[in-house]
């Protein structure tokens, strides 16, 4: 009977352990199952937008179509539109010495306004083709307008001339030629007509995380590009705290016309060998090739070179030492030069 007994006692705590044994583990699967754990000297994968470095969530966001929009800087064109919106601008000089802005756009961010959108030039064609992008202007040089008709360059027309419907003139506010604007929306709406929806494979920069706020310098010079006249004079100045570079404009912070201001994470100055081609002013820029280059980040000065190796290739930098600067990622900035002299720091 003793005997009976404790056999039925071990079943009963055998099966008592079992029962707790099992609710722990479906407890266990129940708490596990959506957690994602992070442990202490691990890894996470860093997603860069390829435009500008910025980090992103998801592969969808990295390499979205590229657009190209040629913006005007002359006076009469002030205050510009959606500029300050822009990932990556590239500045230089055209008739008169009256500079000029190619913005490449590749977020789905929403801007109102763009512009005002001008006409197209050899140089900026060199700039861009390496990203195939849509590419938006109103007319262009003679020479402008054959290239891009020519099989060298593989990207997608977009002139206002042709394709009106892509663009709005503002009549109440501005006069011709200084009142052609777009929009993001008039953007997508052009992407998906031409088919230009899904992303697009171009060389990316190599990027790296901003210098911490204690190594940052606490008192650095502005960076001055003279173009012409006051007018046209570029005033770079460091903002330690956002780490960025604040544009300045005929004295004054170049401000958007929503009162945005333009500022960019790296500034780049490159010497580009240019001459007059006619009367009318016109440019021609080397492009090809490399030449002296002066990368602005974290408030530190690099001296270096930029490289390009040919039409389809973007242009890279290196400093002194023969290694290829990292820049920080968000908006890169870049101004041509025809000489050392137009730049102070």
């Amino acid at each position: 009977m003793k005997k009976t007994v404790s056999l039925f006692v071990l079943f009963f705590i055998i099966l008592f352990l079992a029962g707790c044994s099992l609710v722990r583990v479906l407890d266990y699967k129940k708490i596990s199952e959506p957690q994602l754990i992070f442990r202490a000297g691990e890894e996470k994968e860093i997603i860069r937008r390829k435009i500008d470095g910025v980090e992103v969530f998801s592969r969808a966001e990295e390499s979205l179509y590229p657009v190209a929009v040629m913006i005007e800087n002359a006076a009469d064109a002030w205050p510009l539109s959606g500029l300050d919106k822009a990932q990556l601008v590239i500045e230089a000089i055209t008739e008169a010495s009256i500079p000029r802005f190619v913005a490449i756009y590749a977020t789905d961010d929403k801007v109102d306004k763009i512009g005002p959108v001008r006409s197209a030039r050899p140089y900026y064609l060199d700039w861009v083709e390496p990203f195939k992008p849509l590419y938006m202007h109103v007319g262009g040089s003679p020479e402008a307008l054959q290239k891009i008709k020519s099989k060298d360059y593989q990207l997608i027309d977009l002139d206002q001339f042709f394709q009106s419907k892509y663009y709005w003139r503002d009549t109440k506010w501005r006069v011709a030629p200084h009142n052609v604007y777009t929009s993001s929306e008039l953007i997508q709406k052009a992407l998906e007509d031409k088919n230009l929806t899904e992303s697009i494979d171009y060389e990316m920069w190599q990027y790296k995380s901003d210098l911490e706020l204690e190594k940052r310098p606490d008192e650095i010079g502005d960076i001055i590009v003279s173009y012409t006249n006051n007018y046209y004079k570029v005033i770079w100045r460091y903002d330690r705290e956002e780490n960025n570079y604040v544009r300045y404009q005929r004295g004054e912070v170049q401000k958007m016309s929503d009162g945005e201001w333009l500022k960019a994470k790296n500034i780049v100055v490159q010497v580009n060998k240019m001459i007059v081609l006619d009367s009318v002013g016109r440019k021609k820029i080397e492009t090809i090739g490399e030449g002296k280059a002066w990368v602005f980040r974290d408030g530190q000065a690099i001296e270096g070179s930029w490289v390009k190796e040919s039409i389809e290739k973007r242009e890279r930098y290196f400093d002194n030492e023969g290694r290829e600067i990292e820049f920080n990622g968000g908006t890169t900035w870049i101004q041509v030069i025809p000489n050392e002299n137009y730049l102070q720091y």
